[in-house]
């Protein structure tokens, strides 16, 4: 983030510029409150290779959780650089109304949720008997649904109320960035799994001691989501605020502090 703003937004002051770097950091935090750990299990457990059905649903979690999660990063970008102007009040209402969405997208994909019973919601992403039926799991709860709604939700704000170009046209590059570059991450980190003797005794035997997968599946994910949002930040250049005075989210030292209480709660 702190590149892309740099690089695209020269003429910001070093406060402005923190203050976009900060929300772009924030939103990728929203990203770290999914289970997908158990969601990359489908497709690489030693119990499920060679399982294509496992291997294609855990796929589609993980895109599906990929484009959530750096979906709230292009947006909050674009709010950083766009120039539209956010009062204290709005951000403290759409912060409220974005947590009850949280609870409503939980309760309509994310439940039932009692694995004591073995009861999972409809569309689940994690370890699931469905998959493996004669083991002892224990299922996480998700929650992507709750974020898929808030960030629709925002999504809507900022495209119909506040008609900020460079947030919603960022959400959407965003969207793209994560489910690729998380899928195509984890891809490389599957077909290690699939292929674990082939690798082991093929041309990178001598190094193969020494890869860290987990590690390559994270750095092609940030690879391949970082030069999507680049090129959508370059493609939209010209949405982002010429005028430093006109950056958003102009706030007082007060108000700037609530916030920072009102985030440090919620965490």
């Amino acid at each position: 983030a702190l590149v892309l703003v740099y690089f695209f937004a020269h003429q910001f002051s070093s406060i402005n510029i923190a203050k976009a770097v900060a929300l772009a950091t924030v939103a990728i935090g929203f990203g770290g409150s999914m289970t997908y750990g158990q969601t990359l299990g489908l497709t690489q457990d030693s119990s499920l290779i060679g399982n294509i059905a496992a291997l294609r649903w855990g796929l589609i979690g993980t895109f599906i959780k990929g484009s959530i999660w750096i979906g709230f990063f292009g947006l909050f970008l674009g709010l950083g650089l766009g120039g539209k102007k956010y009062s204290l009040f709005e951000i403290l209402l759409i912060l409220f109304v974005s947590i009850f969405f949280i609870y409503l997208g939980i309760y309509i994909l994310n439940e039932p949720f009692d694995p004591g019973n073995k009861q999972l919601p409809f569309i689940y992403f994690s370890d699931d008997w469905y998959w493996e039926p004669g083991e002892k799991l224990i299922p996480r709860r998700e929650q992507w649904g709750g974020l898929l709604f808030a960030l629709t939700f925002l999504y809507f704000y900022i495209s119909f109320i506040k008609k900020d170009i460079l947030a919603r046209n960022m959400t959407l590059w965003g969207l793209l960035a994560g489910g690729f570059g998380f899928t195509i991450g984890q891809c490389v980190q599957a077909y290690h799994a699939w292929n674990m003797d082939d690798i082991k005794n093929g041309i990178l035997s001598s190094i193969y001691p020494y890869i860290n997968w987990w590690n390559m599946m994270e750095i092609t994910f940030g690879a391949v989501f970082a030069f999507i949002i680049a090129l959508g930040l370059w493609y939209n250049r010209h949405h982002i605020s010429s005028n430093d005075d006109n950056n958003s989210l102009q706030l007082g030292i007060k108000a700037e502090l609530g916030l920072l209480v009102i985030h440090i709660v919620a965490l």
